[in-house]
């Protein structure tokens, strides 16, 4: 392979066959989130002068061992993917078009040998040029290749695929052939730069080439550096004469993890990894220098790459693991509550137990449980409590799940400092006047689901509460009953102050509902209050009531105060103050 060369003659060669490896990262690039890469790069192609050439990178490859003309793309395999689901699009315009009749001639006259670029491209007799990781390249050959429009995506980088080919396919289709046969253009002779790395030092050299670029701003995550440094890492602590197979289980490892990344949707691969080194690291640092200091701790280097082989195997674990605390952060469960009072500071901690305890559902759920009630408690308090250690907790928790219920109970009676006054801060809260904050919809949620309950009906689950489906516009939001500007009569200061943001005065309203509400008296509003919410259906019977008395009628003082007794004695039993 030369150094320098055109993007038509990388892939010119007529057995070159580019895969890309499974340790390394799925399609990531995106279209319309905030870096906007596959975005960029067709801007670039717009806006590129066709006469001029184009600088598209570098690009590190290894040498497959054993397939004479297969390269494995090491560093630019987002561009290169890009590149392929592009010049696929374009092919296929370019089919659709001669076939519909149309000229199609390139700059200097010469008809445009189509197949040609299909072989250059994308497929020579049977093979593929270009392969994804192992676990996307199914769905990549279906859909990208095979242009097979009912083929379901699954994975998030899977998802990303179907979005650049879907985008490219409609600028395709709005340009001129002009612009179209101008794009190849820029593509063919787009000016690229490559390193091949071949024998057996060929992974040494690509994880010290990798350590090299991250240390001068490459933009990676710090668990693609994290992962190179530990490829590099056990090559060089290895007494063994060739470590290839050391390296290859580092490899291996890191596959299982990069299709872990896919199947979780709440948290970034860096987020996970953070989590990790909190949960299992003694150090506080960045994961990259907590793993460094860790990793030096140990002398010898036998004691060094054990050390290594047992840290990514269990991250590994960590990310199967997050997987499953999304499945049940899905489902009404205490583990679904943490993640939504206080994911960041516990999921270290929700590690730990799935790594320990997960066979053992009723324990975990026991557990999580209690850390609910202590979350609660921090979370609705008049008080400005400063320490959460859940952190600390995590770190130190070794299995012992006896003396982590016998701590728990202490922190839900005393709270993290013994002169918090822990339970009373939180009752005082909810005796006070003022509730109108967006956390209070959890409390609300939760009564809606204390009232299904009794009712002995469907609650309503964590994605529904979080409108996880849908829209901004069906988002539930905290809304006043009788309103804050009202239109139709003027409130006392002592309403304004006492009882128009208590909480009995507050209630879960779809984001539509509620702007149809607006600042009008709700016994002219009862239909909106006709729901399947039984939160609402309580509401609704008393405004029906309160209509009944006439027009002059209001929802006061009164009503307030009684669904408020019944919001306080259903938390007050819910998180054991009547105890």
């Amino acid at each position: 392979m030369e150094r320098q060369w055109t993007i038509k003659k990388l892939f010119h060669e007529e057995d070159i066959r580019f895969a890309i490896p499974a340790y390394q990262r799925a399609y990531s690039w995106e279209w319309d989130n905030d870096k906007k890469q596959v975005k960029q790069f067709i801007i670039d192609i717009k806006e590129q002068n066709p006469q001029k050439k184009y600088f598209f990178g570098h690009f590190l490859f290894e040498k497959d061992e054993h397939k004479e003309n297969r390269y494995w793309v090491i560093d630019g395999q987002q561009r290169l993917t890009t590149i392929v689901i592009f010049m696929s699009c374009l092919i296929r315009e370019l089919e659709k078009r001669e076939k519909a009749g149309e000229i199609i001639n390139d700059e200097d006259g010469e008809t445009v040998d189509i197949w040609r670029v299909k072989e250059l491209y994308i497929r020579l007799k049977k093979d593929y040029k270009f392969e994804t990781v192992a676990y996307d390249n199914p769905f990549f050959k279906s859909f990208v290749y095979e242009d097979n429009k009912n083929i379901v995506e699954h994975s998030s980088s899977e998802k990303r695929i179907k979005k650049a080919k879907k985008e490219f396919e409609k600028i395709l289709y709005d340009a001129s052939i002009t612009d179209i046969l101008n794009w190849k253009k820029i593509i063919d002779d787009a000016v690229i730069t490559t390193f091949e790395l071949v024998g057996n030092d060929a992974k040494m050299q690509a994880t010290q080439i990798f350590a090299f670029q991250n240390d001068r701003g490459k933009d990676l995550t710090v668990l693609e550096k994290l992962k190179a440094f530990l490829m590099h890492k056990i090559y060089s602590v290895s007494e063994n004469d060739n470590p290839e197979s050391e390296i290859k289980d580092i490899e291996t490892v890191f596959s299982d993890i990069y299709k872990q990344t896919e199947r979780i949707s709440g948290l970034s691969e860096d987020a996970v990894l953070s989590h990790h080194c909190t949960a299992y690291l003694s150090g506080w640092d960045a994961p990259m220098d907590n793993v460094k200091k860790e990793l030096e701790k140990n002398q010898d280097n036998k004691e060094k790459e054990k050390w290594i082989i047992e840290f990514v195997n269990n991250l590994k674990e960590t990310f199967y693991s997050v997987e499953e605390i999304e499945k049940r952060a899905e489902q009404n469960c205490a583990v679904a509550d943490v993640m939504i009072l206080d994911s960041s500071n516990i999921l270290p901690l929700l590690i730990k137990l799935f790594h320990y305890h997960k066979q053992n559902e009723d324990l975990i759920e026991e557990i999580t449980r209690k850390i609910e009630n202590i979350l609660f408690k921090l979370e609705y308090k008049i008080a400005d409590y400063r320490t959460n250690n859940f952190r600390h907790i995590a770190k130190q928790y070794s299995g012992n799940e006896h003396d982590l219920k016998n701590e728990l109970n202490n922190i839900q009676i005393s709270g993290f400092q013994p002169w918090w006054n822990f339970n009373d801060n939180c009752i005082n809260y909810f005796n006070s006047t003022y509730h109108y904050h967006n956390h209070i919809r959890y409390v609300l949620w939760k009564y809606e689901n204390f009232l299904r309950w009794k009712h002995r009906t469907r609650e309503l689950s964590p994605i529904e509460y979080k409108n996880k489906f849908w829209g901004k516009r069906l988002e539930n939001t905290v809304d006043h009953i009788t309103p804050q500007n009202p239109d139709f009569r003027k409130y006392t200061e002592d309403f304004k102050n006492n009882w128009l943001n208590n909480i009995g005065n507050l209630t879960l309203m779809v984001r539509g509902d509620n702007s149809e509400k607006r600042d009008h008296n709700p016994i002219t509003k009862i239909d909106l209050y006709d729901s399947d919410f039984y939160s609402h259906k309580e509401i609704r019977d008393e405004l029906n009531i309160l209509a009944e008395q006439g027009s002059n009628s209001f929802w006061d003082e009164k009503q307030i105060t009684e669904r408020r007794d019944r919001i306080l004695s259903f938390i007050f039993d819910n998180w054991g103050f009547n105890k």
